[in-house]
C-alpha cells in the first residue's frame, strides 16, 4: 500500500509539473527528484518505448511509466487513473444512438452464474450466450486487442502493449457506476494467449464437450484483484449459421473491497460486454 500510495503521489507531481504558470515551474525540480527515487520517468516517448520494451524483455516494472503516460495524455486518462472506488458524478454513457435498447435485450440472453470456489474470497464466474455467427467471425471480433474499446462501453482505457503470435499484453481500466453513486474502476495489466484448437484436457478452464473449441485466456500480471484469469471460449464451426461464447473468470477481490458488491457489477459488465461482442460479431456477418 505503500508503495502504490508512492506511484499515485508521484504521477500526481508528474502532472502538476506540466501545467504552466508558476507552480509548474516550481515543481519540476522537486517532482524529478521524487520521481527518480520511484522510479518513475516523465512520460515522454522514450518512457513509452521502454514501458513497452519491458513488456517484451525484462520484467515487467514499468507498470508506473505506463501511467504516467495515460497522465500524459490529457483529463480522459487522468481521470482513469484515480482510486478503484471513489464518489464521482455518475459516469456518462458513450454515446451509441439507438443501440441502447438493443444491447439491453442482448443482455437478457446472457446467462451467468457465481460459484464460491474453497479459497477465501474466491469466485468462479461463468457467463454464456449464443451469438448468430459463425465462430471464426466471434474469434476475429475478441481478437482486435487495439479496438476493443471501440465496442465495449466499460472499457475506459485499452491499449495493446505488445502483440504476438499466439496473443498479446494488454493495459485495461474498466469503470462501471454504482446504485449508491460510486464510480468502481478497475486496473490491470494482462497477459492475453490464444488457442484457435482449445485447451488442453484437465486444463481449470476446459470444457468438455463435442463441438468445436477455441480459447483465449487472460491472466492477470499487475492490477487490482488478488487473482484474476480466466478465458473466452467460442465454441462451434467456422461454416455454421450460429456459435456460442462462453465466458469464464476466476476472481479474487482485496481483502477490503466487499466480495458482494464486487462480484454484482462484475456480472453486471459481463452480461454488457458478451452482449456488445454478440452485436460486434453480428455485424461482421452482416
Amino acid at each position: 500500500l505503500r508503495s502504490s500510495s508512492a506511484g499515485v503521489r508521484n504521477l500526481r507531481l508528474i502532472e502538476l509539473a506540466r501545467r504552466p504558470g508558476g507552480n509548474g515551474t516550481r515543481m519540476r525540480a522537486a517532482t524529478t527528484r521524487s520521481a527518480s527515487r520511484a522510479g518513475v520517468g516523465p512520460a515522454s516517448c522514450s518512457s513509452r518505448s521502454r514501458a513497452a520494451s519491458a513488456v517484451s524483455g525484462r520484467r515487467l516494472e514499468g507498470w508506473s511509466r505506463v501511467w504516467a503516460r495515460e497522465v500524459a495524455r490529457g483529463p480522459h486518462s487522468r481521470a482513469a487513473v484515480s482510486s478503484s472506488a471513489e464518489e464521482v458524478e455518475p459516469a456518462r454513457e458513450r454515446e451509441d444512438p439507438g443501440s441502447n435498447l438493443s444491447i439491453e435485450s442482448l443482455s437478457e440472453a446472457v446467462t451467468v452464474s457465481v460459484t464460491s470456489l474453497p479459497s477465501r474470497n474466491l469466485r468462479e464466474l461463468r457467463a454464456t450466450t449464443r451469438i448468430d455467427a459463425p465462430a471464426r467471425l466471434v474469434w476475429d471480433t475478441l481478437t482486435s486487442y487495439e479496438t476493443l474499446h471501440e465496442f465495449i462501453p466499460g472499457l475506459a482505457v485499452n491499449e495493446c502493449l505488445e502483440r504476438t503470435d499466439s496473443g498479446a499484453t494488454l493495459l485495461q481500466i474498466g469503470e462501471a457506476n454504482t446504485a449508491v453513486g460510486f464510480r468502481f474502476k478497475a486496473k490491470v495489466l494482462l497477459r492475453i494467449r490464444e488457442f484457435p484448437t482449445g485447451l488442453e484436457e484437465g486444463h481449470k478452464f476446459a470444457l468438455e464437450t463435442d463441438e468445436r473449441k477455441r480459447d483465449i485466456t487472460f491472466s492477470q500480471l499487475e492490477g487490482d484483484f488478488r487473482e484474476y484469469e480466466g478465458t473466452w471460449k467460442i465454441l462451434g464451426e467456422d461454416d455454421a449459421d450460429e456459435s456460442q461464447l462462453v465466458y469464464m473468470l476466476r476472481v479474487k477481490p482485496q481483502p477490503w473491497l466487499p466480495v458482494s458488491l464486487v462480484m454484482r457489477k462484475v456480472s453486471q459488465e459481463v452480461k454488457t460486454n458478451l452482449a456488445c461482442v454478440r452485436r460486434q460479431a453480428e455485424g461482421l456477418r452482416a
